[in-house]
């Protein structure tokens, strides 16, 4: 999991991260549920929640820039 860096609030690098899963419905669709991330920092408490599809895509594949 790519998430290994500072918080944007308080610049501390230490912090916990915790996987939920979280119901997800778009129009016309049945509902589904997603898997996330929650990253929180251990200093202020600041948090921040990371879909795992892309977080895990980001990890396996790097994106090309187009030119």
């Amino acid at each position: 999991m790519k998430l290994d860096f500072k918080c944007c609030k308080c610049g501390c690098d230490k912090y916990q991260v915790k996987t939920t899963i979280l119901p997800e419905k778009s129009p016309g669709l049945k509902l589904e549920f997603g898997t996330y991330y929650i990253k929180t920092c251990l200093n202020c408490g600041y948090t921040e929640i990371y879909s795992a599809k892309i977080v895990n895509m980001e990890k396996h594949e790097k994106p090309c820039p187009q030119f």
